[in-house]
């Protein structure tokens, strides 16, 4: 065969072996900057898609149990003053003491030095939101409520809001964050306490939607 009849059938050959490598160097590089621009979005939103704040009116109020301070607290006299509901329950527990008082007998002793009469303290023995929920039912069943605003801290109010939708469908639940309307979600990377605690949340939020959400005795008639 003729030599330049060689050279003419390799070149295309050639050719399409540069075209096909620049190709797939595209297509990764592509990739790359698909998944990067996806992993920023959700390192920006990951703090603020926790957050739900958009309380309704409603006949009580549940500060749920857990959480450093009184902020939660706090946000729902302030949400009681504003007219939201007539009554606050505040969740706390009866199983540990200290110094021969529970949870719940500090905050009776508190509520009553302070006078706060539209308050009551619903006694709790669990240790986790989903199981609050059951004691929550018992509180809101003495009050005879069928609607209730819970107060929590700012990055648990999805997951909780969730959990108390699903396991006590007959009721009205909407959601209050505790430090709302000054809320870290959109900057929680600056500060190492905030970004702790997002990754704290998503992993329980993750156990919630695969795990929990699924248990056979989800639901609490």
């Amino acid at each position: 065969m003729p030599r330049g009849e060689v050279e003419s059938e390799t070149a295309p050959s050639a050719d399409l072996s540069r075209k096909s490598h620049w190709s797939r160097r595209a297509a990764i590089l592509a990739l790359i900057l698909l998944f990067t621009g996806v992993a920023l979005f959700f390192f920006s939103r990951a703090g603020s898609y926790l957050v739900i704040n958009a309380p309704q009116r409603s006949d009580v109020m549940i500060v749920l149990a857990g959480g450093g301070g009184s902020s939660r607290f706090l946000q729902a006299i302030r949400l009681q003053k504003m007219g939201y509901a007539p009554l606050i329950l505040v969740d706390a527990g009866t199983a540990a003491e200290f110094y021969g008082k529970s949870e719940a007998d500090l905050v009776l002793d508190y509520l009553r030095s302070t006078d706060q009469t539209g308050a009551l303290v619903c006694p709790t023995t669990s240790d986790s939101t989903f199981d609050e929920a059951a004691d929550v039912r018992r509180c809101m069943r003495r009050t005879g409520a069928l609607s209730a605003i819970i107060v929590t801290s700012d990055f648990h109010t999805r997951r909780a809001l969730e959990i108390f939708r699903k396991r006590l469908p007959q009721y009205e639940w909407s959601a209050a964050a505790s430090s709302a309307p000054a809320n870290a979600a959109e900057q929680y990377w600056k500060h190492r306490w905030w970004a702790k605690t997002v990754i704290d949340e998503w992993e329980k939020y993750l156990w919630w939607e695969l795990v929990d959400r699924w248990r056979s005795d989800l639901v609490l008639n």
